[in-house]
């Protein structure tokens, strides 16, 4: 049974949310960690957690959309955390790629690290061409973090791992030249599934589905040329260690 470790579901356009979440689980993917973006979408990913019991919201602000960012929005976070109990923190970061000025995002993204350790959630980071700043920041962390969307060198996957982080993967790992070579670099105790839905689909401007992260295993499984089932074991053991699943 697999868990989507990060999806936005409040962002279909094309499908409907209830047939998206129906149709994993019947593909036997039964969780899913939905992060917001902005402070906009808070809401949204509130009632939907609200509705689906399978859903475990995350609240944060997106280093693309900072400037989204209404007055007292942190105190407006923090309570959304002491009303949600299981929440995660994220999706939040830096992106040096978007913004090359990383003063904003690395002081809005401190605060996220704080209310993670604050109220012991796991944290949830988009980062993108920022691996200095990251390095700098490990020591602040929170054990139970996973870096989304992991497309780096395996040297730097490495260190992150090095430091007991995650790395969430998804279709986009696919897409490197030299995605085998990564991953087989990488330590496979260390590692979660994502899909990243509705995006991150091989298919240009075509909305990704959860129910497809057995196929992103299974491809993913072929690369580190090893059984699809041993695979599969590895990954339900990260996720007990990690989410705590049963």
């Amino acid at each position: 049974m697999y868990t989507d470790t990060h999806i936005h579901l409040q962002d279909y356009k094309t499908h409907n949310i209830k047939n998206v979440v129906t149709n994993a689980i019947k593909n036997g993917v039964v969780h899913f960690i939905n992060p917001s973006a902005h402070p906009s979408d808070w809401e949204a990913v509130t009632a939907l957690a609200a509705q689906y019991p399978e859903v475990t919201p995350a609240y944060g602000i997106h280093p693309w959309y900072l400037d989204d960012a209404l007055p007292n929005w942190e105190d407006t976070l923090e309570k959304i955390l002491q009303h949600n109990p299981s929440a995660y923190v994220g999706e939040c970061g830096i992106d040096r790629l978007k913004n090359p000025d990383t003063a904003t995002q690395i002081d809005i993204f401190k605060y996220h690290i704080r209310l993670a350790n604050k109220y012991a959630r796991p944290l949830i980071i988009h980062a993108v061409k920022a691996d200095r700043e990251m390095a700098e920041l490990f020591s602040e962390l929170p054990q139970r973090t996973i870096f989304h969307s992991f497309t780096g060198s395996a040297e730097w996957g490495k260190e992150i791992q090095k430091r007991g982080f995650f790395l969430g993967l998804n279709f986009s790992i696919l897409r490197k030249k030299n995605a085998a070579e990564i991953l087989k670099s990488l330590n496979l105790r260390q590692i979660l599934l994502e899909t990243d839905s509705p995006y991150q689909n091989i298919e240009r401007n075509i909305e990704t589905l959860p129910q497809n992260l057995p196929h992103l295993g299974q491809q993913i499984a072929e690369l580190l040329q090893m059984s699809y089932e041993e695979f599969q074991q590895i990954i339900c053991h990260n996720q007990n260690e990690f989410l705590g699943e049963k």
